[in-house]
């Protein structure tokens, strides 16, 4: 069977930060390529999104899951874990962001509830464009970033990349290539600007970045299952409860911040995989199970 690598986000991710590591030079030149890189990913990434807002109780619930419980845990454990405030600023970035565009491919791959991930999606997006200015400005006040500063990239990142979504939509055009093409470029410049930091001064932000991905996303998943919650919703609300959109929080912390307040995302980037490949192996596991039953 052909294996179409460059439809391996997973592999496109892995590429990305070895280039960073290995090959960090040409990162500094590249960095004025982050923005469009988002917001094409971003408008190609919500083309499928159906943006009317439904009358679901599940998908309140996955959008409580990604900006209540896991931008709470965030909250909470940068300021307890980390010293320096650039550090600290990454992930309350993070923590104000939507989650992963990724999380809808992801559910589907995980055989999950794919509409109900769809309907949370889209209100997460919806409701972002309220949350996130203000969750900065909140967690923020003693930087000099005004609110009228992160309103302005939120526009400009989300609010356009929307709209542009109810066209780009209709080009003949497979949505996965400039999908993975940004996720390359904006983890690519991410992890080339802070590879020295990254080697050197890791091991906090690990520390956060496994807690609110693994940690996070086992919590949801034992909750939901001890609440008699379906497997394919469960499998939803674990996405909802350990991914964050890492490109958005790593583009929109270095241009707030500066380029060490985008290690927390870079970092993130390689614990998120990592999650996503154990929930895979596992899935794998149960339908080999099932087969032998």
């Amino acid at each position: 069977m052909q294996i179409k690598l460059h439809k391996n986000t997973a592999v496109i991710l892995t590429l990305a930060v070895t280039l960073g590591f290995f090959l960090p030079g040409p990162a500094e030149r590249l960095e004025p390529m982050v923005i469009p890189a988002l917001f094409a990913m971003m408008a190609f990434s919500m083309a499928g999104i159906d943006l009317r807002l439904p009358a679901m109780r599940g998908a309140a619930f996955g959008f409580l899951l990604n900006y209540l419980f896991l931008s709470g845990l965030i909250l909470v454990l940068a300021p307890m874990v980390l010293e320096e405030e650039a550090l600290k600023l990454g992930f309350v970035v993070m923590a104000a962001t939507p989650p992963a565009v990724a999380v809808i491919p992801l559910t589907k791959l995980l055989e999950g509830d794919v509409r109900l991930a769809v309907y949370s999606e889209a209100l997460s997006y919806l409701g972002s464009l309220i949350l996130m200015p203000l969750i900065i400005f909140l967690f923020t006040k003693e930087t000099r970033v005004g609110v009228g500063e992160t309103v302005e990239i939120v526009f400009l990142l989300i609010l356009f990349p929307i709209l542009a979504s109810r066209y780009v939509g209709r080009l003949r055009i497979d949505p996965v290539h400039p999908i993975n093409a940004g996720l390359f470029f904006v983890t690519y410049i991410v992890v080339g600007l802070n590879s020295n930091s990254i080697s050197t001064e890791v091991a906090g932000v690990l520390l956060v970045a496994f807690a609110r991905t693994f940690l996070s996303g086992a919590v949801v998943y034992a909750g939901a299952a001890f609440a008699g919650v379906n497997r394919p919703q469960r499998i939803a609300y674990t996405l909802f409860g350990s991914f964050k959109n890492l490109g958005l929080a790593a583009t929109v912390a270095l241009l707030l911040f500066g380029p060490r307040a985008g290690i927390p995302a870079a970092v993130c980037i390689l614990t998120e995989t990592s999650f996503y490949i154990l929930l895979s192996a596992l899935a794998g596991r149960r339908k080999d199970e099932g087969k032998g039953a």
